[in-house]
């Protein structure tokens, strides 16, 4: 399996939607995926487009990417409300058909991420990443990184989210309406310094899985 031919599936619902009004849901997941089509450092292959009501999936042309969009996710959406979130089923391999549409295409990526997204709700992690070989390790660093964001905020959740987007801390308090001391206490307590680290190590993390 050639490395350049690896893309990551990304598929994604929203968790507790039920206990939103339908229009509140649609409005959430309509703004979260042109946030993620938006994003300059993410390129799609097949951009998000929602399917089922309070799913949607996308296909990252850049493997390494794939966790990145993953908590920006999470974190958008978790900054909504305090019951607001969302389980990621991320296959990466190969993508051997492409059509227009996630939903129509094909490949070792889209059917790992599918099994995953179908067994993810048994999992604790609400990030899951599926490879065509065992991945333990990484399943359990993805159970390390649950704890920390399960254990967020709406309010920390925002200034991730503005993080995730290059915001520096300035830009944070001016977008929040909030002091730099205070912006700078919600990024410490929601220990950015962690994924932060956990980001710029992943995609040597990945490569262990993914060379040939």
């Amino acid at each position: 399996m050639a490395t350049k031919s690896i893309h990551a599936v990304f598929t994604a619902d929203m968790v507790n939607s039920t206990s939103f009004s339908r229009e509140e849901a649609s409005r959430w997941l309509e703004e979260l995926i042109q946030k993620l089509r938006d994003h300059k450092a993410f390129k799609w292959l097949l951009k998000p487009e929602i399917y089922r009501g309070d799913s949607f999936q996308g296909v990252l042309k850049n493997a390494d990417e794939a966790v990145r969009a993953a908590i920006l996710a999470r974190a958008i959406m978790r900054a909504h409300a305090p019951n607001a979130d969302l389980r990621i089923a991320i296959g990466i391999g190969q993508t051997e058909l492409l059509t227009e549409r996630a939903g129509t295409s094909d490949g070792e990526a889209f059917r790992l991420s599918g099994r995953l997204a179908d067994n993810i709700r048994q999992q604790k992690a609400r990030i899951g990443i599926a490879l065509p070989v065992p991945s333990e390790p990484l399943t359990a660093t993805l159970g390390l990184l649950e704890v920390l964001i399960e254990g967020w905020t709406t309010s920390q959740s925002e200034v991730i989210a503005a993080l995730l987007n290059e915001k520096t801390v300035t830009q944070i308090a001016e977008q929040l309406s909030i002091s730099q001391s205070a912006a700078s206490q919600r990024i410490a307590a929601a220990k950015w310094w962690a994924i932060e680290n956990f980001l710029s190590t992943f995609p040597r993390h990945l490569s262990l899985y993914t060379k040939r």
